[in-house]
């Protein structure tokens, strides 16, 4: 009966372990097949507890939800082609992940532009005519398409095509120079406004930091600890918070050295303090 009792207890799933393991492979791969999560009788808990982590089920898979995946992609400044999205996500089919993208665009998260006859899905920050700046070109296209069909071989003038060039582009330079007045506020994508509130709350009222493991948790699962790292990276280059590196030596687990972006010299960047004033 002792062996059996001990027998038992060895082959007892460590259902900790498993979830780490999980969700480490997560962070790398975007999704990890039900059978790979750990023994059958273990997959259950396995997936209700990452699903109340914030990750999404599917038949087979457990993944990043596709909106994150998205739009992790979109805030790097990616161009996805609309026909071939399934190709940048993990665990999705061709339907859902256009489905997912085109939620993102009606959302105002992306925008869906045509470059030549493809449809691409681009950021949401990304500089595109109006509609109202779409129908005066299709005007003008109207006047060039004529007169490429005259039968008398009546062409244009250059200076009345420089004029109408000149008409309809300043508006659109006036929306490039709003975009980039967003991004020296930190406006350039929602992400940076949840990074930074992610930010706020995490930090310690004594010292003013918040410790970057923390932070990352918090925009888990919408984030991989490699997303994250690069959005901090990228808000302390605009300005918006410092980056410091672990003041102690060897104070830090594996996977909270994991989730810090690296340093100067072999450091990793640990700590974070907003740069501005928070407003209370």
């Amino acid at each position: 009966m002792a062996r059996a009792t001990t027998r038992t207890a060895r082959a007892a799933p460590d259902i900790p372990a498993l979830l780490k393991r999980a969700r480490a492979q997560l962070e790398t791969e975007g999704a990890l097949k039900l059978s790979a999560l750990g023994p059958k009788v273990s997959r259950a808990a396995l997936v209700a507890e990452l699903v109340a982590q914030g990750f999404e089920v599917t038949k087979a898979a457990v993944r990043v939800p596709l909106a994150a995946q998205l739009a992790a992609l979109l805030f790097h400044g990616a161009f996805i082609a609309l026909k071939s999205v399934v190709t940048h996500v993990a665990g999705s089919t061709a339907a859902e992940a256009r489905q997912a993208v085109l939620l993102l665009v009606a959302s105002g998260r992306a925008k869906l532009v045509l470059r030549g006859t493809e449809e691409v899905v681009v950021p949401s920050d990304t500089a595109v005519l109006s509609p109202d700046e779409l129908a005066r070109f299709a005007d003008l296209a109207k006047i060039v398409a004529k007169a490429a069909k005259s039968k008398t071989g009546a062409s244009l003038l250059r200076s009345d095509l420089a004029e109408a060039l000149a008409r309809l582009l300043p508006s659109a330079a006036s929306s490039d120079a709003k975009s980039s007045e967003r991004q020296k506020n930190g406006e350039r994508h929602p992400l940076v406004g949840r990074l930074l509130s992610a930010v706020d709350a995490t930090r310690d009222s004594r010292t003013g930091l918040s410790f970057v493991p923390e932070i990352v948790s918090k925009l888990r699962p919408e984030l991989s600890a490699q997303a994250a790292g690069a959005i901090l990276v990228a808000a302390a280059d605009d300005g918006l918070l410092e980056l410091r590196p672990e003041g102690g030596i060897n104070r830090l687990s594996e996977e909270e050295l994991s989730m810090c972006p690296p340093g100067p010299q072999g450091t990793r960047l640990s700590w974070a303090r907003r740069t501005e004033v928070v407003k209370q």
